[in-house]
């Protein structure tokens, strides 16, 4: 689980790593496209759209995301934030396997699949082996 984020005197709760994967994804598609909606983050999860709509509103009771129905989903500074840390995660997993010629189906979706659910000591030594196979 990511962290409790503070914000002033208020504490956001900690993520679970699913929706910390919905808050990589929403960040990534707000950055490619600019707007994401529930049908697309549920296309690229291969989950149902109820499910993703029950983990959006979830995230916007949390305080991580805005959401309104029919009108899409933005991220408030603290889910910008988090999906940043979550990203980092992303990276680390990806990078190692990709360095280790890892040809799996959906290796995006892997990784942060894999990400979401790492231990900070398993994200370190994927970076500490991701160094030995670059060499």
């Amino acid at each position: 689980m990511l962290k409790k984020k503070t914000r002033g005197k208020d504490e956001l709760p900690a993520l679970s790593p699913e929706l910390a994967n919905y808050l990589l994804l929403i960040h990534e598609l707000l950055t490619e496209k600019g707007y994401v909606r529930g049908v697309e983050l549920a296309e690229r999860l291969e989950m149902s759209r109820p499910t993703v709509t029950r983990a959006i509103q979830r995230l916007a009771h949390l305080g991580y995301a805005h959401y309104e129905r029919y009108r899409g989903i933005t991220l408030s500074k603290a889910g910008i934030e988090a999906a940043a840390a979550a990203n980092q995660r992303y990276q680390t997993v990806l990078k190692f396997l990709e360095a280790t010629g890892a040809t799996l189906g959906n290796i995006k979706l892997d990784s942060r699949r894999i990400a979401a659910v790492a231990t900070e000591d398993a994200l370190n030594a994927l970076k500490i082996a991701t160094d030995k196979i670059k060499r």
